[in-house]
């Protein structure tokens, strides 16, 4: 195995440098819960999107003097540096009580499940970038409280794969480690934890190539971050698409290196399957 390390001479596109700004809005309350709920909810998806460290979130109940209309809040928002802001709305709490005995003894459980749904706005455009309905139960709690507090706080693990959906990072290949007459084995890409970046993050590359006239993004693999070096670099092993990434340095092809959510696991392919 030959082990290189060989940068590219001309990098047109520039990776992402800077986090997104990101504005919460207050939140909807359209469930018989308390607002105390919707709080508690919005709180705990503050608290996800914050801790995957690839945006700058601001919490719009800090902030004084937004206008009500719509037009002159994204020009105000625009004017803050926000480049999006996100609306949720706590559609319904559902809560089951259940229980079960052994050995003589009674036991009294709640199941509560909580649907809520995000939207993401570009301030730029006005347009809405994405919006998704997630329904979210616990099974266990000594209490109806205990049950929907557990619910509430799953949504916080939900906002790693959100983030990796709706603002994905780009960044380019810097320099190749690994190469053997197979194809690239390993590489250096353009960012790192100063955009959140952790090992085990999934990235997937893109090349241009031209169709009926038109140039379009064409994935050519996918790679795997192993060590984050740096703010802005990070080395990853190559999981598929060596030889193309190969191919595409030696001829000074650009590629694009995007992050990609993981494929759910078993759990939450279930979850998914239940409605749940």
């Amino acid at each position: 195995m030959i082990v290189a390390a060989l940068l590219l001479s001309v990098l047109p596109i520039v990776a992402q440098e800077d986090k997104p700004n990101v504005l919460v809005e207050a939140f909807v309350n359209k469930s018989n819960a308390s607002n105390v709920a919707c709080n508690n909810l919005r709180q705990e998806i503050m608290a996800g999107l914050t801790d995957t460290e690839r945006l700058t979130i601001v919490d719009a109940s800090l902030v004084s003097d937004l206008p009500a209309a719509k037009n002159d809040r994204l020009v105000a928002l625009g004017d803050m540096g926000i480049q999006y802001y996100i609306e949720g709305t706590l559609n319904s709490i559902d809560t089951k009580k259940t229980q079960s005995t052994s050995g003589g003894k009674t036991t009294t459980q709640y199941e509560a499940t909580i649907n809520y749904t995000l939207t993401v706005i570009d301030v730029a455009s006005g347009v809405i970038k994405t919006t998704e309905t997630y329904k979210d139960s616990y099974l266990v709690g000594a209490t109806q409280d205990e049950a929907i507090l557990k619910s509430i706080e799953y949504a916080k693990k939900r906002m790693k794969r959100f983030v990796d959906e709706n603002f994905k990072v780009e960044a380019v290949i810097k320099a190749l480690d690994e190469v053997d007459k197979k194809g690239v084995k390993s590489c250096y890409i353009s960012v790192g934890s100063n955009l959140g970046i952790i090992k085990g993050q999934i990235f997937e590359v893109f090349s241009k190539i031209e169709i009926a006239g038109e140039m379009i993004d064409k994935k050519i693999a996918e790679l795997k971050a192993e060590e984050v070096l740096s703010g802005t670099l990070t080395k990853c092993s190559v999981k598929s698409g060596g030889a193309e990434i190969k191919s595409c340095f030696e001829k000074k092809i650009v590629m694009k290196v995007v992050t990609r959510a993981k494929k759910p696991g078993a759990l939450e392919r279930l979850n998914n399957a239940l409605g749940i």
